[in-house]
This record gives C-alpha cells, structure tokens and sequence, in this order.
C-alpha cells in the first residue's frame, strides 16, 4: 500500500519542476529563454521544447508574477501562473497539466511548504511538501474514494490512519 499511494500522489512534475535534491538543481540546471529572451530553470530540457513568460523579465530572467507556458513541438503542455524569482518558481503558484493541478508554495522550482494537488482521475494530495515530493503531514483521496491521513516522508506513505470511503 505504501509504495502505490506514493506513486499516485508524485504524479506532478514539469520540466521546470521535477524533484532532484536542491544540490543538483543548482550545478546541473539548464536555461531556456522565451521570444524576448527572457530566461527560465529547465532542469530536463528535451528537444522541440519552448516557453512563454507573460510577466516581468528582470536582468533577462522571469521575475515577479505572471503565465509561464511550455511548448513541446509548439503544442502548449504545461502553465505556470504565478511568482518566479531570478528564472526560478518561488512563493504562490498555480501549475496545470494535461492529467492535473498544482496548487500551493514553491521554493526553486519545487513544490515545497504547503500544497494540494488533484489529478484527473479523482484523486488528491493536500499538505506538506518539500523538495517536490509530499513531505510531513498530509490527506489523500484515491481515485476509489478512501481517504488517508498521516505522515508523508519524500513521498512515500509512512504513517495511515484508518482509511474512510468519504468524498
């Protein structure tokens, strides 16, 4: 039960926001630049891909709020909407995808504070995180209904309270 219940709840990531330690973000990060060349974090960069950054460019960086969009092959993949600080997401932040929503805080383009993720399939995550995985105490539905309440260690379920079939 452990192990699915983490891989359901680590559904998130985007290029920008994949969960590596800060360490390795900070020596093996890659930039990518919009049209204006304003640059942006990639920390997986792949071929055929691109951003739009609606908000403030400040020393050829995203800086301040605004509509972070990726493009892979020019067909819109992932939105950002929110703050960006030196090209890196950081404080409130809403993050769409294809299969769901972010909701919450960011601290160098990893979901970390408090947070709720809901997929497609019906199921969420509300709680702590840190570094881009679930971290300390949280809730979660599964697609079938049950909720979990308790700890969450780099994404894996540590500690369930006895599961409810409330929706």
């Amino acid at each position: 039960m452990k192990n699915s219940i983490g891989k359901s709840v680590h559904r998130l990531g985007l290029s920008l926001l994949l969960a590596l330690p800060l360490t390795t973000l900070a020596n093996d990060v890659e930039w990518i630049a919009d049209k204006r060349g304003c640059k942006v974090a990639n920390i997986f960069p792949q071929d055929g891909e691109s951003i739009s950054w609606n908000g403030p460019c400040k020393n050829n960086f995203a800086h301040g709020q605004g509509k972070l969009t990726w493009y892979m092959k020019g067909v819109e993949r992932d939105v950002y909407e929110g703050n960006m600080e030196r090209g890196w997401a950081e404080g409130k932040g809403k993050l769409t995808r294809k299969d769901g929503v972010y909701t919450g805080d960011w601290k160098n383009s990893l979901q970390h504070g408090k947070g709720r993720y809901e997929h497609e399939d019906g199921s969420w995550y509300e709680g702590a995180w840190a570094d881009g995985h679930p971290h300390g105490h949280g809730q979660m539905r599964t697609p079938d209904g049950r909720i979990f309440s308790g700890t969450w260690h780099h994404g894996e379920f540590e500690d369930e309270r006895a599961p409810s079939n409330q929706t």
